[in-house]
């Protein structure tokens, strides 16, 4: 389920998007194995991370500057 974006988006992210995309496709396949408990940690752990990025970046861009 791929998201189309009407901006510019960086080459990295959109490699990490795809990436992103064809694992939760697989997820819903019939001979999809379980993930290993060192992978549900690694995904945990980036998706962790930029769940903070994201955050930060957020709060940052709807503080409104002083007068």
């Amino acid at each position: 389920m791929s998201r189309v974006s009407h901006f510019p988006i960086r080459q990295g992210l959109q490699e990490l998007f795809r990436h992103c995309d064809r694992v939760l496709g697989s997820v819903h396949a019939p001979d999809h194995e379980p993930f290993s408990q060192d992978e549900l940690q690694m995904i945990c752990y980036y998706a962790n991370e930029i769940a903070k990025i994201a955050d930060v970046q957020r709060l940052h861009s709807h503080e409104k500057p002083a007068s």
